[in-house]
C-alpha cells in the first residue's frame, strides 16, 4: 500500500547546530517501522538503505531508495516513510541558512562510496572547526542529481506484488523466477502476473528488467565495471548484460561507465 502523506503537522526542532551546515544520523529498524507525515526546517537527505528497503511518500510520489542512492527533501516539505524489518538507513541534514541549496523539489542523488564516508563522517561532533568546513565542503561537491529518467519506478499497490517488488529494488540481482516469486509471495503465477500488470503498467519481466537498468545506471555511473555490474544485476554472462543493457537504454554499458568517469574528473 502507498503511504499516506496528507497532513501538513508543524515542522519537526531542527537537528543541525550552528554553527555546522550538515549532520548525519543513522536509523536501524529490526522490524518494520513507519513514520507518520511530518516535515523539518532543513533540508534532508535519506541515503543508503542495505539490508532492505525504504520507501518514502513526498510530494504525491511514493519512492523507493536504492541502497546506492538517496532522496533529497526540501526544507519544510511535508513526507512520510517506511522501512522494511532488518533495514539501516541514513539520514542527512543540510541547514538551509549555512548555504544555498539549487534542489527546489525531491529527487535521487547518487551516494558514491566516497560520498558515504563523508556523509557518516558528518556524525561527528568532536571535529576542528576548520576540518569540519573542509568536510563540508567536499561533501556539498559531490552532491549531485541524478537524470531524471530514473527517479520513480512504479509500484505494485497489491500486498503479494509490493513484497515481491520491494525485494528486488533491495537486490536487483535476485534470480529467482516468477513461480518462485509467486510461491515466496503466497499466490498463484497467474494471480501475481495480474496484479503485477495491473500494479505497475507492466509485465513481470518487463518491470525486473526496468529495475535491473535504473540499478546498472547507478553503478556504471559510479565507475563499477561493467562485468561486475552485469553479475550484480542478475546476469550469467557480459554478453547478455551488454544486449539487453543496449535494448533498454539504446547506449552500450561501457558508454555509460566511461561519461561517469569523464564526469567524476571534471
Amino acid at each position: 500500500m502507498s503511504i499516506a502523506c496528507e497532513s501538513r503537522p508543524a515542522p519537526g526542532p531542527r537537528a543541525v547546530a550552528y554553527p555546522y551546515s550538515m549532520t548525519t544520523g543513522a536509523h536501524r529498524c529490526p522490524v518494520r517501522r513507519s513514520w507518520r507525515p511530518h516535515s523539518h526546517p532543513e533540508h534532508e537527505l535519506l541515503w543508503g538503505p542495505t539490508g532492505g528497503s525504504l520507501q518514502v511518500a513526498v510530494d504525491g510520489v511514493d519512492w523507493i531508495v536504492p541502497p546506492d542512492t538517496g532522496l533529497w527533501v526540501p526544507a519544510g516539505l511535508v513526507h512520510a516513510a517506511s522501512a522494511a524489518p532488518g533495514t539501516t538507513f541514513y539520514c542527512t541534514y543540510f541547514r538551509p541558512e549555512a548555504r544555498a541549496c539549487p534542489w527546489t523539489r525531491p529527487g535521487l542523488f547518487g551516494v558514491s562510496p566516497l560520498l558515504r564516508e563523508v556523509l557518516l563522517h558528518m556524525h561527528r561532533e568532536d571535529m576542528p572547526d576548520e576540518a569540519r568546513a573542509r568536510a563540508e565542503q567536499v561533501a556539498f561537491d559531490m552532491l549531485a542529481p541524478l537524470d531524471e529518467r530514473i527517479d520513480v519506478v512504479p509500484l505494485p499497490a497489491d500486498p503479494r506484488a509490493r513484497l515481491v517488488a520491494e525485494a528486488l529494488l533491495a537486490n536487483p540481482g535476485d534470480r529467482r523466477n516468477l513461480a518462485e516469486w509467486a510461491e515466496t509471495a503466497g499466490a498463484s503465477v497467474r494471480t501475481l502476473t495480474r496484479v503485477f500488470s495491473q500494479g505497475t503498467g507492466m509485465t513481470f519481466a518487463q518491470w525486473r528488467t526496468d529495475v535491473r537498468m535504473r540499478a546498472a545506471v547507478r553503478y556504471l555511473e559510479a565507475g563499477v565495471p561493467v562485468s561486475v555490474v552485469g553479475r550484480r544485476v542478475g546476469y550469467d554472462t557480459a554478453s547478455a548484460f551488454v544486449a539487453v543493457f543496449r535494448r533498454a537504454t539504446g547506449r552500450t554499458p561501457g558508454t555509460v561507465l566511461a561519461e561517469g568517469r569523464i564526469r567524476s574528473t571534471a
